[in-house]
């Protein structure tokens, strides 16, 4: 048979999911063909209209990609991570069953876990959606497709009977997929067919851009029960590690394969267990591996003291990622994030001790936060800015499909299915963003977000002036440090002309840095 797998994403971001997926399913001796939309026309921006204005679409259109699908494709499997993809993967499945109309269509992923229901309500061409940990579901599923058994017996799998006819959605199990209780049973990505080279010359915008990136993953999961974030909906909060050796020896491939200079660690939380990491990095020192590596997801504190973080950056890391979410001790009860803040400040005081470069994120406007709780998280900012933090993030609060927040909105009428809802409800920033918070409007959350990160920097800058120069190279070299520099960057060269005097800037001061 052959199965190919499509890719409808936003972004320049190499598809660590779909690459595992492929690999699973090679293994298990299947003919897998991989069209990865972005990555096969990165530089390619189509115009999407939609509610909020118009888009771009980056990568290979749906018509594109229908236009190289074989006339004997059996299944074509596609990842669904966001939801603002939705409609641009409703549309590929509508034009994958108008050309193909005896192939199945299955759609797997975070949105797809989560938004299950409303994919076969708004598309009947789809036929299945895998449900959480999806690569060995998606091998049992092919299997059972080409045995003829049914595969809406099958824990994780949500389905319909018939392709033709909406009414027959139905699932049989109201179960996510089995776990893998052993990783190291899964096989690595199977970048082979991807191409990886187009990703690796042109930015990486997943942390600070240090060169050629690959994603990485050491952990899957995530033991804690955030309201606002989907990971229990998805993997449930069984949190699992990968042995320390197989992830160094996966780096070391790469870096020999790919001349890989970085490495970006996409896990939902990379380091809870100390030993773990210690562990980790005593191999990268054994094994000589020189690159650089981060943690741009965000991660928790209580694993990272002065031993370890000194030991982080003695081996590559530069950059690491604080996830707090607020400065208010009653939002962090609500929220159920079980961080305790005197811990962080001071592994953040550590991590720039260590020459770490750090960032923290908060999220603001959550439907249970009051003005208080607001300026308390303003007020931490400020203790993260004292104690060395180089980079924030400020977002407004979005309903993220699959969480707990989201479905208590939802039930009680605050949150409504729609295509506005695609687009509009994940804005975290600018004007695109709404509020879902009684006290706080719309317009005085936009006010409050650009107040916040405006007083973070201005206290870190103030109290270490230097790093104005440090910032101001940054962006002219591109040379980055933070993902402020990156930002920054990236909107001065949306202009021909500030990019072509970026440029020539650049080189100057390059010439000059290294003079002195």
């Amino acid at each position: 048979m052959e199965l190919r797998t499509n890719l409808s994403s936003y972004g320049a971001i190499p598809p660590i999911g779909l690459a595992y997926v492929a690999a699973v399913l090679r293994k298990a001796g299947h003919d897998v063909t991989v069209m990865d939309g972005p990555g096969e026309a990165i530089q390619q921006y189509t115009e999407m209209p939609s509610p909020v204005g118009v888009l771009h679409c980056n990568g290979l259109t749906p018509e594109q990609m229908v236009a190289r699908l074989s006339a004997d494709t059996q299944i074509v499997g596609i990842t669904h991570m966001f939801l603002h993809e939705w409609p641009t993967i409703r549309r590929l499945c509508e034009l994958i069953r108008s050309q193909l109309p005896d192939t199945v269509i299955v759609i797997g992923g975070e949105n797809a876990t989560a938004f299950w229901d409303v994919i076969f309500k708004e598309c009947p061409a789809v036929n299945y959606c895998v449900l959480g940990e999806g690569e060995f579901t998606m091998v049992e599923l092919i299997e059972r497709l080409m045995d003829g058994r049914d595969p809406l017996e099958i824990r994780g799998v949500a389905g319909r009977t018939s392709i033709r006819n909406e009414s027959s959605q139905k699932k049989i199990i109201d179960q996510l997929s089995p776990r893998t209780l052993e990783l190291g049973e899964i096989p690595w990505p199977a970048w082979d067919l991807f191409p990886v080279d187009n990703y690796m010359i042109h930015a990486d915008h997943h942390g600070v851009n240090r060169g050629r990136s690959m994603p990485i993953l050491a952990t899957r999961g995530c033991p804690f029960q955030c309201t606002f974030c989907s990971s229990p909906s998805m993997w449930t909060t069984r949190y699992k590690t990968r042995d320390p050796k197989d992830v160094v020896s996966e780096m070391k491939t790469y870096v020999e394969k790919f001349r890989v200079d970085n490495f970006n660690f996409c896990d939902l939380t990379a380091i809870i267990k100390k030993e773990w990491i210690v562990e980790f990095c005593n191999l990268l020192k054994t094994e000589k591996v020189n690159v650089t590596w981060q943690l741009p997801t965000g991660t928790r504190s209580e694993a990272l003291d002065n031993e370890v973080l000194g030991l982080v950056y003695e081996t590559g890391c530069r950059n690491i990622t604080y996830a707090p979410e607020s400065g208010s001790e009653r939002m962090l009860d609500v929220i159920k994030k079980r961080v305790k803040i005197p811990r962080m400040l001071e592994s953040l005081r550590m991590a720039y001790k260590n020459k770490l470069v750090t960032r923290v994120n908060i999220i603001i406007g959550h439907p249970q936060e009051k003005h208080s709780d607001t300026w308390k998280s303003l007020g931490f900012l400020i203790q993260c800015a004292w104690v060395g933090c180089q980079d924030a993030a400020v977002m407004i609060f979005a309903p993220y499909p699959g969480s707990e927040d989201t479905r208590t909105l939802v039930e009680h009428g605050k949150v409504t299915i729609g295509e506005d809802y695609y687009y509009l409800a994940l804005a975290r920033s600018g004007w695109s963003s709404r509020t879902y918070n009684p006290w706080m409007s719309t317009r005085e959350l936009i006010l409050m977000q650009f107040f916040m990160l405006s007083v973070f920097y201005a206290v870190a800058y103030m109290i270490r002036p230097w790093r104005i120069i440090q910032a101001a190279q940054s962006i002219f070299t591109g040379n980055e440090q933070t993902q402020l520099d990156q930002l920054l960057r990236t909107k001065l060269q949306r202009s021909t002309v500030l990019s072509k005097a970026i440029s020539r800037l650049g080189k100057l001061l390059s010439r000059f840095f290294q003079r002195t």
